[in-house]
């Protein structure tokens, strides 16, 4: 190759080369650039009137519970291992204002209604549960008894749920009345001794008629993911006394049979005359450690000129959307005061219930229907993992509760807010016919997430927020199914997931509240009233495992 070709040559790859520099330059120019600062403003502004459906802070929970405390005539304990024949005070919750009163003040005609907190002490010493209405807050200076009012009679001290002083208590006993006494069946059947044990999981409801407290109660292996890992012994436990030593044991189930006392079951375990189950070890197939590594890491959420949402205390902005937000410990995740473009389209929207009925031969999974606002939903929403639970670039929201605990409790990052892209288009058409044209939106939504972890369940609830006004409310559910030993005739309730191990069969019922503000106002009989919609909306979702 001559001189001059070669010259040539490298001069058209210098130009080249910067062609490509100055072109390149030009058009990331005009690509989006991910930004830490919001490059648009909101097209709203918070709502400082939000704060009324706020959940309490730590101090106003700490100041109730020392008003409750000062009221000496209730003589209440804040111990968490308090006995149930003890006073113990369970709850502290937000007592949401009335509906006409917020409404009144949101819309600027009214005063900012008190803030209140409902107060549940279980008063095992009397023999009664009681519900206190405590005001005003911050700063209490006021309480009264509306047990009655709210539920039409009394509430008996067996309706109570179990507290960590009664699970120490049951725990206790089992150690005294079963364990001990069945040292030989424990070790060859299940390897229990030396260090290792059992854990627990109970069944509800706890009888059939008002009044009962007798629990079945399902042993596990002491494992991680122990809900499928059942060691095929049920036993019948009657707690309906607050006094621990009257407690006793009414029946167990081993391997499939029956037997009416501890005794019975050891005589016949060691006279030879029953079907033994003996201890094979083997590898837990129900950890959720993961087996093996990912290749690479998954796509990412990033926002490419800031987010277009604000979250500022309980109140939300997301383009046209606005509306409140909480948390209850006993129902869960709850929204005020939505608004889109201006207009209030709902006062309320809020899961209420989650309940799981289940079938099986196994005398627990018999009767079993877990009413989880029993127990508490809102109480189980623990801390959401980033790039797990939700993208690590979400707006993660701390929450405070007191339920079942001697002080407030603080759970990081519980609540989650973030705008994804909902994979696939809001609406779109292409013409083909005439005009030749293509029209369509990014899907993209606002969702608002937290997890309960209740027991084996595991549920995803979303509110989720749409650009065409249209508002979703979901649940999804993961974790574990809820398992029983293996017996005869087992199979007709439910599929084999293990060796030994049966998911049983059951449908998962959702609760859901929503109240919507139809039209404004209307006329009747020459009279302005506010109209509202009340519905309630159940889904349920049937699972067979």
């Amino acid at each position: 190759m001559n001189s001059g070709v070669k010259w040539l040559l490298i001069l058209f790859a210098l130009v080249s080369i910067i062609l490509n520099i100055i072109l390149i330059g030009i058009y990331s120019n005009r690509a989006p650039k991910c930004s830490a600062q919001r490059l648009h403003p909101l097209r709203g502004k918070h709502e400082e009137r939000s704060l009324m459906f706020a959940d309490l802070t730590q101090e106003e929970y700490a100041q109730v519970q020392r008003y409750m405390l000062q009221q000496k005539d209730l003589d209440i304990s804040t111990n968490r291992i308090t006995e149930p024949r003890a006073n113990f005070l369970f709850l502290i919750d937000l007592s949401l204002p009335k509906k006409a009163d917020a409404l009144a003040y949101l819309d600027g005609k009214g005063a900012q209604p008190v803030r209140e907190a409902t107060v549940v002490v279980f008063h095992g010493a009397r023999g009664f549960i009681k519900e206190y209405l405590v005001w005003p807050l911050p700063n209490p200076k006021h309480h009264r008894d509306v047990t009655t009012e709210r539920y039409k009679r009394e509430l008996p001290i067996n309706a109570r749920t179990v507290t960590v002083g009664e699970y120490v208590l049951l725990f206790q006993f089992f150690e005294k009345n079963l364990f001990s006494k069945l040292k030989k069946l424990m070790k060859e059947s299940f390897d229990v001794g030396q260090g290792k044990t059992l854990n627990a999981l109970e069944q509800m409801p706890r009888g059939l008629r008002s009044g009962d407290r007798k629990t079945w109660i399902n042993f596990l292996k002491d494992v991680s993911g122990m809900y499928v890992n059942p060691v095929g012994l049920n036993v019948l436990i009657n707690h309906e006394s607050v006094n621990a030593s009257n407690w006793k044991v009414e029946r167990l189930f081993y391997n499939g049979q029956y037997f009416d006392s501890v005794e019975e079951l050891k005589r016949k375990y060691d006279a030879g005359t029953i079907k033994k189950i003996i201890y094979k070890d083997s590898p837990n197939h129900a950890s959720l450690k993961t087996r093996t590594k990912p290749l690479q890491i998954g796509p990412q959420l990033f926002y490419a000129e800031g987010k277009r949402f604000s979250v500022s205390h309980n109140h939300v902005l997301y383009l046209d959307w606005s509306f409140a937000f909480g948390l209850s410990s006993l129902t869960g995740m709850r929204v005020f005061d939505v608004r889109f473009s201006g207009e209030r389209i709902a006062y309320e929207l809020s899961v209420q219930e989650a309940i799981s009925v289940y079938g099986s031969v196994t005398p627990g999974m018999i009767l079993t229907k877990f009413v989880d606002s029993s127990i508490g939903i809102g109480r189980f929403a623990h801390e959401l993992v980033r790039g797990v639970d939700c993208p690590s670039e979400a707006t993660y929201v701390d929450t405070y509760r007191y339920i079942d605990v001697p002080v407030p409790v603080r759970f990081r990052n519980s609540i989650c807010v973030f705008e994804h892209n909902m994979g696939q288009p809001l609406r779109r058409h292409f013409s083909d016919f005439s005009h030749h044209s293509f029209g369509g939106m990014v899907n993209s939504a606002l969702v608002m997430r937290t997890i309960t972890a209740i027991g084996n369940y595991d549920y995803m609830w979303d509110f989720v927020f749409y650009q065409n006004g249209a508002v979703e409310v979901k649940v999804h559910a993961t974790g574990y199914v809820s398992s029983s030993y293996l017996v005869d005739g087992s199979l007709r309730y439910g599929h084999q997931v293990a060796e030994n191990v049966q998911g049983n069969i059951h449908t998962h019922f959702i609760n859901f509240k929503v109240d919507l503000d139809i039209s404004g106002k209307w006329q009747n009989a020459g009279e302005a009233q506010d109209e509202s919609l009340l519905l309630k909306v159940i889904c349920v979702k049937s699972t067979h495992h």
